[in-house]
């Protein structure tokens, strides 16, 4: 299942934990934005893999 709280749940729980160093909206955007991925290949039915480039390091260090 690709939509799932799994990013927006952490994500809101450590952006309130660390409110002090973190701007909150942008980061969970960034947290976001990588269900994204998962919806956009489903949606247009591409043959890509659900959990592909933003789910790797290089990809969730790009969008952070």
């Amino acid at each position: 299942m690709p939509f799932t709280p799994f990013h927006l749940g952490p994500a809101l729980f450590l952006g309130l934990v660390f409110f002090r160093y973190l701007n909150l909206p942008a980061f969970l955007i960034a947290n976001v934005i990588v269900d994204v991925e998962p919806f956009v290949v489903l949606l247009f039915g591409l043959d890509y893999p659900l959990h592909g480039f933003f789910h790797s390091f290089l990809g969730g260090s790009l969008i952070a």
